[in-house]
């Protein structure tokens, strides 16, 4: 029976083989369109995904990490450059046949990837996928595989520190998101942009900007999983523990900075100063628009939600609680006195000069664990007044 430890080193193994295999595929592609060795320098970028995939199985035993994930970075950096050339490429013979009418009919042949590799006694080895594409469907199969590769590829990884809900969730926003960039692309089928060089570098350049999103992985978990800003009271704990900047605030300024608001101000000078008014443009502007909105939305709700639940801390005296759960000072027996938790001690006030313990009321059947532990006392304020709970730390006696 295979152990789950060889399953995750499989699975790691795979999605990396299948990052290799896509960006050996583009650089392929842009060798064979511009007959450039050089290109193949873009290949050493998989040397690192190398020494990331032994780092990864020595240290991590195939998991991965928790916050980023290298062998994404690794992956885009080989193919991102790659689809760059290719687009530049393809510009650079727009505008140079202009006013060949020949240009049309050779821009949308139809040709296959193929590579010969010599012959061995009297043999023909070659390499050939035989898909006929043209020049620019050849460049969106490559970008729209290499979005479908980075959702797969995460999906196969092994989750490492994830969660199931977190991965998820993680998996749902790269989809919205791999959309989300599919649909940026409409801008190379406007006229005003397929021949405008600057306009096709400043879109080549929000994409790979976009494409950080996918480096990151617990923040672009929270990014958009809840645009309705409705916040359980669990996530409300947990960001006042974390602080102001929780994941999902995170998550959600990478969200605006990285993809909407770039693609909001692209598609606006599209409008303002282009005058391209098409409907697909005009369309995907206002949809930016309200999900910027929403994201905004959601930032004021998380904000309010920590300000109404954050506990007013009145002190920090330790108190010990006995069998019972009632909180106790530490003081000679003969002196003990007990205090009700939802009372404040001293008439509402705590000595300076106190220290105080607390001992853990036994949760389960192990009744060996009965050791002192150190609690903080805090108070509360809700609409019908004010209430006192005890918060363990750290420290034991």
């Amino acid at each position: 029976m295979v152990s789950f430890g060889t399953l995750t080193i499989v699975r790691a193994i795979s999605v990396r083989l299948l990052f290799t295999c896509h960006g050996l595929v583009s650089i392929w592609r842009l060798y064979y369109v511009t007959h450039d060795t050089r290109f193949w320098y873009l290949g050493l970028a998989m040397a690192f995904l190398l020494i990331e995939t032994s780092v990864t199985l020595v240290k991590n035993r195939g998991k991965e990490w928790k916050w980023f994930c290298p062998s994404v970075c690794i992956y885009l950096m080989s193919t991102v450059p790659s689809i760059w050339f290719l687009e530049l490429h393809e510009m650079e013979k727009r505008i140079s046949t202009t006013n060949d009418s020949r240009g049309h009919a050779q821009n949308d042949s139809l040709e296959d990837l193929s590579a010969e590799l010599g012959n061995v006694l009297g043999v023909r080895f070659e390499i050939r996928i035989p898909i006929l594409l043209s020049p620019d469907q050849w460049i969106r199969t490559l970008e729209q595989i290499l979005l479908l590769i980075l959702i797969l590829g995460r999906w196969i990884l092994p989750k490492g520190k994830l969660t199931h809900d977190q991965l998820s969730q993680l998996l749902l926003v790269y989809i919205g998101t791999a959309a989300d960039i599919v649909e940026f692309f409409e801008a190379f089928k406007e006229e005003e942009v397929r021949y405008n060089k600057m306009l096709c570098i400043i879109i080549l350049g929000l994409w790979s900007l976009s494409l950080i999103q996918f480096t990151l992985v617990l923040t672009a978990a929270k990014a958009r999983r809840d645009q309705s800003g409705l916040v359980t009271g669990n996530e409300g704990g947990r960001r006042q523990k974390n602080g102001c900047c929780a994941a999902d605030v995170y998550g959600i300024l990478i969200s605006i900075l990285l993809q909407d608001l770039p693609f909001l101000v692209l598609r606006l000078l599209l409008i303002l100063k282009y005058k391209v008014l098409s409907y697909t443009n005009m369309f995907f502007t206002s949809k930016n628009t309200l999900v910027i909105i929403l994201l905004l939305y959601r930032l004021v709700v998380v904000y309010i939600e920590r300000k109404n639940n954050k506990p007013n801390a009145l002190d920090h005296r330790e108190y010990p609680q006995d069998d019972f759960g009632t909180p106790r000072e530490v003081i000679p027996r003969s002196h003990s006195v007990s205090h009700n938790i939802r009372q404040p001690p001293y008439g509402g006030h705590l000595p300076d000069d106190k220290q105080y313990l607390m001992k853990t009321l036994p949760r389960s059947n192990n009744h060996n664990d009965n050791k002192p532990k150190m609690y903080k006392l805090r108070q509360e304020k809700y609409q019908w007044g004010k209430d006192y709970h005890f918060e363990q730390v750290d420290g034991r006696v």
